[in-house]
C-alpha cells in the first residue's frame, strides 16, 4: 500500500487523498475516529457508486510528515471493507 508523495513536499502540508471501500455501515465514523485519535483535524466527504455497492471518501488534512501520512494511510487500509487508496 503506497500513500506517499513522489514530489518534494515541505512539511507540514495539506494533503488530499481518496479511499474506496465496500459500502458498509460505520466506515465514515471509523475514519473520523482514527484521524481524531491521531490528532488530525480532517475534512471528509463521501460519494457512493452508481449502484451504492462502493463508497469513496476524500480526506483533506494537514499532515506533519511523510511518516505521519504513511502511518495514517496504513491504519485506514485496515478498516473492514477497504479496497484501494489514491
Amino acid at each position: 500500500m503506497q500513500c506517499s508523495m513522489e514530489k518534494k513536499i515541505d512539511w507540514p502540508s495539506e494533503i488530499i487523498f481518496k479511499s474506496v471501500f465496500k459500502n458498509k455501515p460505520f466506515i465514515m465514523e471509523s475514519i473520523q475516529t482514527l484521524l481524531s485519535e491521531n490528532g488530525i483535524d480532517a475534512k471528509i466527504t463521501s460519494k457512493e457508486s452508481k449502484n451504492s455497492k462502493f463508497i469513496s471518501y476524500t480526506v483533506t488534512a494537514v499532515f506533519e510528515s511523510d511518516e505521519n501520512l504513511k502511518s495514517i494511510c496504513g491504519k485506514i487500509a485496515t478498516i473492514d471493507g477497504y479496497m484501494t487508496m489514491f
